[in-house]
């Protein structure tokens, strides 16, 4: 396993300056157990197109590219979250906490054939953010390997609060909330 380096990568105006801007290295990984296969793990490639196409999603959405980020979404995650929702939540979440600064992902983890899911490798990517009016940014994304080697977008949670919250709040009520929110 190797260590990612402790950067934020920014919002970046196009996917060609961004695949230039990705990070050396590579976030912390872990294997679930049902990975018994040694042989058939993920390899460091794989886990690189999963860093890029995870980035380039934070960047679509950060930039207001909304149909391009909502593309990485599999069929089924397109049936339980419709366009037009999803896309007004995210305006809203944009309004109250200001534009995107950039996201650090943290850790990948792998799965081999989950419970209740469609057979297939899946990565869960924890990360965190950092937004003007947000004290604390944190979630996962959820994506499905295809046959081709991409990514698709099965789950994706956030957690965040605002700054004019945090500021009520003791340090261990911070805490607390950081660990409820499993950043």
């Amino acid at each position: 396993m190797r260590t990612f380096l402790c950067v934020l990568i920014p919002a970046i105006a196009s996917a060609a300056a961004f695949a230039q801007q990705l990070p050396i290295g590579l976030p912390i990984q872990q294997v679930s157990p049902s990975f018994l296969d040694i042989e058939s793990r993920p390899t460091d490639a794989q886990a690189r197109k999963l860093v890029e196409q995870t980035y380039a999603y934070f960047a679509a959405k950060d930039e207001g590219r909304f149909a391009d980020a909502y593309s990485a979404f599999s069929i089924s995650q397109k049936r339980t979250v419709p366009f037009d929702g999803w896309k007004a939540q995210l305006e809203d979440f944009y309004r109250k906490a200001g534009s995107g600064q950039g996201r650090k992902l943290q850790k990948i983890t792998w799965y081999k054939n989950p419970p209740n899911a469609q057979p297939g490798v899946y990565a869960a990517v924890d990360f965190t953010g950092q937004f003007p009016n947000l004290s604390l940014y944190c979630g996962f994304v959820a994506w499905r390997q295809q046959m081709d080697g991409s990514f698709e977008l099965v789950r994706e949670e956030a957690s965040s609060i605002e700054k004019s919250v945090a500021e009520k709040m003791t340090p261990e009520m911070m805490q607390r909330a950081r660990s409820q929110f499993r950043c």
